[in-house]
């Protein structure tokens, strides 16, 4: 059997969504068929070195800074050495540019883009006017939905025939089973008690992400039901000024930061409802949604980016409008009022991802399209 070479470029792999995409599709690329190299541009990240400590092989640390225009060249000697069939960038800017001007000096044969985004926050499109320059030259860039796609190609200028369509994938059997010991003992860390309800949302604590109108929906519900309890799990450059706002909200008794965790899959199995309530135009396919379909546990999310493909309204989830704190509120409460409502929900919405968006299915499509541009 013939075997292809990839070389994998990106920033960092930091704990994010679109990196946990690459690190299951880099762990799980068969051996036999793959030589796989990794190329970070700054620190390699936690799930970078993940990928080292299992013996893959790469550098790290390219780019000694944000100007250095020499990283081209260096990382274009890395390429004549290993001799990649493809070079695979993640849609980090110094990514595309600094790895497709590498991939052009020395003259690998096929250039692959992986696009996370349908925009950025309070911008309309995801790639500055440098970068859409050099996607011309890609061979194809890969969108993770039809909607997305759409995107890429009306608003990002993407050449129809350069796109390709793969799903975000996840390990479906690590959410559905959990050790129970270790989900009583979160519970007990985190000082929940036996009767509160739980909502959970997943996400960095970005302004696009709207955490905002989570802690607004709180203050709407817990005078009611003083039973409630918010697990915001994730870090980032918001999480200050969101806990200010808790405090000012009096709700530091029913809302909880956790910061960034890598027990997301138990945390989802002491969780009610996941909620994502997003502003338009940032979320493409969210990991989050999809780990707790996959988990059993019922999605409130703002109709925007993929999300409506993922989920059919009152079906297999709740949507609501984006950053509206009374509609999220309004959702939640329905699907406490509701077991047997949030139960059929769940039902449809684990079929959902079990047939659609396995990790199995999502590292095919990309060995399909792997071969498709080298055969």
């Amino acid at each position: 059997m013939k075997s292809f070479r990839i070389a994998f470029v990106a920033s960092s792999f930091s704990v994010g969504g679109a990196e946990r995409v690459m690190v299951e599709l880099i762990s799980r690329l068969p051996k036999e068929t793959y030589e796989k190299r990794l190329y970070f541009l700054r620190r390699a990240g936690i799930l970078g070195e993940e990928l080292f400590s299992v013996g893959i092989e790469g550098d790290r640390e390219l780019q000694r800074n944000r100007f250095d225009v020499s990283v081209i060249s260096r990382l274009a000697r890395r390429f004549k050495e290993f001799q990649p069939d493809i070079v695979f960038c993640l849609d980090h800017r110094n990514a595309i540019v600094f790895g497709g001007l590498a991939t052009m000096a020395a003259r690998i044969p096929r250039w692959i883009v992986a696009s996370h985004s349908t925009g950025r926050f309070g911008r309309r499109r995801s790639f500055t006017l440098l970068e859409r320059i050099f996607l011309r030259r890609i061979d194809r860039l890969v969108a993770l939905s039809g909607a997305h796609a759409d995107y890429c190609r009306d608003v990002e200028g993407i050449a129809a025939r350069k796109l390709a369509v793969i799903e975000n994938g996840i390990d479906v059997g690590r959410y559905q089973m959990v050790d129970g010991a270790a989900v009583g003992q979160i519970r007990k860390d985190i000082g929940l008690l036996p009767g509160d309800k739980v909502v959970s949302m997943v996400a960095a604590l970005r302004p696009e992400k709207a955490h905002e109108s989570v802690l607004e929906a709180a203050r709407r519900l817990v005078a009611a039901h003083d039973d409630l309890k918010f697990l915001i799990v994730g870090d980032g450059p918001r999480r200050e000024p969101l806990e200010e706002l808790r405090t000012d909200l009096r709700l530091e008794r029913n809302v909880r930061f956790l910061g960034q965790r890598r027990d997301v899959a138990e945390l989802l199995h002491l969780s009610d409802i996941l909620v994502l309530p997003s502003h338009a135009v940032v979320e493409t396919l969210p990991l989050a949604v999809l780990e707790a379909m996959a988990a059993g546990v019922p999605v409130v999310a703002s109709a925007v980016g993929s999300i409506p493909e993922l989920i059919e309204d009152g079906i297999s989830g709740k949507l609501i409008p984006p950053a509206d704190p009374e509609s999220l509120a309004g959702a939640i409460e329905e699907l406490l009022s509701n077991e047997a409502a949030a139960a059929r929900i769940v039902e449809r919405a684990r079929s959902v991802v079990e047939e659609k968006y396995s990790v199995q299915t999502m590292v095919a499509k990309y060995e399909e399209l792997f071969e498709s541009l080298l055969t």
